[in-house]
């Protein structure tokens, strides 16, 4: 229990930078942005239905507690979170899921920092195995309306600028863009995309690259 309510609370922190970067993390604010957050509600309702999924022990009270939540959890992310994800995808450290909604993940991992906005959907056809289902790395920058499938890997710090169709694995740091993606910058810095909430269809860089 105190490893989630940690958890929590670092998720909530999270969120807090993102939305409010000059305001100080209070206990008060943190639990305004959890209020106003329903990205963070599909990752905290996600992260009962993986413990109560991957964690089982008859002898805890804490795992029958989400246990008995499972489902109610799972219908909130459902209706009210318009997004689904797999039990066993494993999302390591904090993330932001999309307030919007309309994630379909089947991502057998999420890497710790990574982005990940609304109409994403990951390797869902194959929800009952592994094979088909990708791996996203850390500090990954995906925008809105991407599709990622396969049993692929997406590098620590890539970055999926918005419309994406992607394939195949890409290396860290990479920019990709375009239905089929293609990689069109590599060793690109994504910090500044992933330090705020706004969204670009076009890199500067990318589209100096051209010229």
């Amino acid at each position: 229990m105190l490893h989630f309510l940690s958890q929590f609370s670092a998720d909530a922190r999270f969120y807090h930078r993102l939305k409010h970067p000059q305001q100080p993390a209070t206990l008060w604010a943190l639990t305004a942005t959890a209020l106003r957050s329903p990205g963070l509600w599909i990752l905290t309702f996600h992260r009962i239905i993986y413990f109560s999924s991957n964690r089982r022990n008859l002898r805890s009270i804490v795992w029958w507690l989400a246990r008995l939540t499972e489902i109610p959890v799972h219908y909130l992310n459902t209706v009210v979170g318009k997004s689904e994800l797999l039990g066993d995808c494993y999302i390591k450290g904090s993330a932001y899921l999309p307030d919007k909604g309309y994630l379909t993940c089947g991502a057998l991992s999420i890497g710790a920092g990574s982005m990940i906005h609304d109409h994403v959907t990951f390797g869902y056809a194959v929800a009952k195995g592994k094979v088909g289902r990708p791996h996203v790395g850390s500090d990954v920058w995906i925008g809105p309306n991407c599709i990622i499938a396969g049993g692929l890997e997406i590098g620590d710090g890539s970055t999926l600028l918005p419309g994406t169709y992607l394939t195949y694995s890409v290396p860290p740091r990479s920019v990709v863009r375009g239905n089929p993606g293609r990689v069109v910058r590599e060793e690109f810095d994504n910090a500044a995309l992933r330090a705020s909430l706004n969204i670009v269809d076009v890199l500067p860089e990318v589209e100096s690259q051209k010229s």
